[in-house]
């Protein structure tokens, strides 16, 4: 994904108030971070680094409204964090953060995080199952969609058609990985995944240093130990058969002659 044509469809709608089918996205505001991106969204060798937390999130109590204090501590008066213990963000008078997170207030201090608020969609679905699918594909509450919202990007301007044809000398890498046991939906494009999945972050630092998990002592164990040696022998030998059939320049037919104890 090339972060100048990331940025240029999506930062505006992070660096400047603005409505989305008349629901609004406003930035929290000027952000240095933003802005850098903005001036080094060049073709690099840089990636775009997702993390997708799953499961419940108190949003209030993460980033609190100092601005409405008096209404937040009456709407929760059990839970609310105290006025004193909310963490100040350099240059913001209006919101703090949640007190555990003074690793997020250094980044944010430094210009390295930025924080976006009223990010949603008209008429919100209140299952968790369906409001993650329409997360992750990109689509309206009363729309059902098969695809990502990242598939739908890389496959419409950076790799279209794919996987016909890919990879290739010019895009030898996959378009996106990610660390999980499943490709998100978000990576789903009109031809399939976009991306490949590594069940985890020890099993992608095994793969870069060409590292093999040990195997269980058990029938299984040895089992699994071969499957996994067949599938190498495989791959290599598919190597060798496609090196040894592109030195061919040309073929012929060899005439064969059989003759049967009868004739």
């Amino acid at each position: 994904m090339k972060r100048r044509d990331f940025l240029r469809y999506t930062a505006p709608a992070t660096i400047l108030p603005t409505f989305i089918n008349g629901f609004s996205i406003k930035a929290f505001a000027a952000s240095p971070f933003l802005a850098a991106l903005e001036n080094t969204a060049l073709d690099n060798d840089h990636v775009l680094v997702m993390i997708q937390l799953n499961g419940g999130n108190d949003g209030l109590n993460m980033v609190i409204p100092l601005d409405q204090y008096g209404k937040y501590a009456a709407a929760r008066s059990n839970i609310a964090i105290p006025e004193g213990r909310v963490l100040r963000l350099a240059g913001q008078t209006k919101t703090g953060i949640h007190p555990s997170m003074t690793g997020i207030k250094q980044l944010y201090d430094e210009g390295h995080v930025s924080i976006i608020q009223s990010v949603g969609y008209p008429s919100p679905n209140f299952s968790h199952f369906r409001a993650t699918d329409i997360w992750l594909t990109g689509s309206d509450a009363n729309q059902v969609l098969e695809t990502g919202w990242g598939g739908r990007f890389l496959d419409a301007t950076e790799y279209p058609g794919y996987p016909v044809g890919y990879p290739n000398a010019e895009m030898s890498d996959p378009p996106a990985i990610q660390i999980g046991s499943i490709v998100s939906p978000a990576f789903v494009g009109h031809g399939g995944s976009m991306g490949m999945a590594v069940t985890s972050p020890t099993d992608f630092y095994n793969l870069l240093e060409n590292i093999e998990e040990n195997t269980p002592n058990t029938r299984a164990g040895k089992e699994l130990k071969y499957i996994r040696q067949i599938q190498k022998q495989t791959n290599r030998y598919a190597d060798v058969i496609k090196a040894a059939a592109a030195k061919v320049t040309s073929q012929g037919l060899i005439p064969l002659i059989t003759t049967s104890p009868h004739s």
